[in-house]
């Protein structure tokens, strides 16, 4: 998987969104909230291909929480990610 080249993160106050940049203008009616876990996931993956595992191994690393659960919140992430149309597969 890959996250989408027009694809940025931008914070608001204390909140960290994904909205899409289409022709240097951003799009603010597509917009994705994030967590700390999932700013980090999707910060460390720009411009780079990616899978569930190694999401779930960073979150391990990071957070210290189990595999199965890394890898079930990593599951969730992409599969919110693929809905919005933020991810290639």
């Amino acid at each position: 998987m890959r996250i989408k080249e027009n694809i940025k993160i931008k914070q608001i106050g204390n909140e960290s969104i994904l909205v899409s940049n289409d022709e240097g203008n951003m799009n603010y009616t597509r917009v994705i909230s994030l967590n700390q876990s999932a700013k980090f996931l999707i910060t460390e993956s720009f411009d780079q291909d990616f899978t569930i595992e190694d999401w779930a191994e960073r979150l391990t690393e990071k957070y210290g929480i189990n595999k199965a659960q890394a890898i079930a919140d990593s599951q969730a992430l992409v599969e919110k990610l693929v809905q919005s149309g933020v991810l290639y597969e």
